[in-house]
């Protein structure tokens, strides 16, 4: 299982800005905020935790989005809404969103999210003039020295796969007791049953929820190594927000209805570790760098998500 703290890093790598840094929801402080030239009422926050340090910060939900996810998953609305037209709705919304971020034109609205989401552009590998489509940008490749893998060498130790908003469970119960409120949720619905199967047999299973905001960089890396790529599968689902909104949601089975990839890595310290990369409203695709039966590294880049939020979930 894992050992929170000395077995996790954030983002897979360590930030060279802040290294090592963590971050946990904090669900219960919702609060208005303002980045500089945008107005409050245009924007939400939610305040996350840097481990390391302990300080909060502001991770940016702008307005109407902020707006949506309420209407769709808090109100009384997600009762009330026929679940076959809201999937349907979602559906055709992440497809136009596929199409509109790889066109040509989506160029232009690059340096307009870069300042809204303030991301940092000195980490990143190639100019913005290199970009040519947004869902170019939304995948862009980081300098290596931007996340330095913590402790590269130690096969023990577990990093986290992805620049995100991280949560662990040492148990399956704990965390469905805590965060995950989907109804249907369970081993054998979020994997598939035959890939399921030994994790089932384990005394016991620890879960990690990655959840990468919009802001994020959006590739994943494999967070254990060296080791297999056993199998991989692809689950067809729905396309629901990450969302924590969602994902407390007793109503909405975010992660086993979700179109998702399952693979199942083999170690020689952890066995066998499930990696699900979890598709959501407006991501495109999932897009794996390596196939069955190949070798991978600790801190190696594994896949990314197109345009969107995105999450993966770690069971071991």
């Amino acid at each position: 299982g894992f050992t929170l703290c000395s077995h996790v890093s954030m983002g897979c790598r360590g930030s060279k800005k802040q290294s090592g840094k963590i971050e946990e929801e904090k669900t219960e402080k919702i609060e208005a905020g303002a980045l500089p030239k945008v107005e409050p009422r245009f924007r939400h926050t939610r305040h996350v935790i840097d481990r390391q340090t302990g300080k909060t910060f502001k991770e940016v939900i702008p307005g109407p989005v902020w707006s949506t996810l309420k209407g769709l998953y808090v109100t009384s609305a997600c009762g009330v809404v026929p679940a076959h037209h809201l999937r349907c709705c979602l559906r055709r919304l992440t497809e136009h969103a596929g199409r509109k971020m790889r066109s040509r034109s989506s160029q232009k609205d690059i340096r307009k999210f870069c300042d809204v989401y303030n991301i940092d552009l000195d980490e990143v590998l190639l100019p913005l003039s290199e970009f040519a489509t947004m869902n170019d940008f939304f995948t862009r490749e980081l300098k290596p020295s931007a996340r330095p893998i913590h402790s590269s060498e130690e096969p023990g130790v577990f990093t986290s796969c992805a620049d995100c908003r991280l949560i662990i469970f040492q148990t399956l119960e704990e965390a469905t007791s805590i965060w995950i409120k989907g109804l249907k949720f369970s081993l054998t619905e979020l994997l598939g049953e035959a890939v399921a199967k030994p994790f089932l047999e384990k005394p016991g299973c620890s879960v990690a929820v990655c959840r990468l905001a919009p802001q994020d960089y959006h590739r994943f890396h494999f967070p254990c190594g060296p080791g297999k790529v056993l199998d991989q599968s692809y689950l067809a689902g729905e396309y629901y927000s990450v969302n924590p909104v969602a994902i407390n949601n007793p109503k909405v089975d975010v992660l086993t209805e979700n179109c998702r990839s399952v693979t199942r890595l083999q170690h020689p310290n952890f066995g066998q570790v499930a990696f699900v990369a979890v598709g959501a409203t407006l991501v495109g695709s999932v897009q794996l760098l390596k196939e069955a039966d190949s070798m991978f590294d600790k801190g190696e880049c594994y896949g990314y998500f197109q345009y969107g939020g995105s999450t993966c979930v770690i069971i071991t």
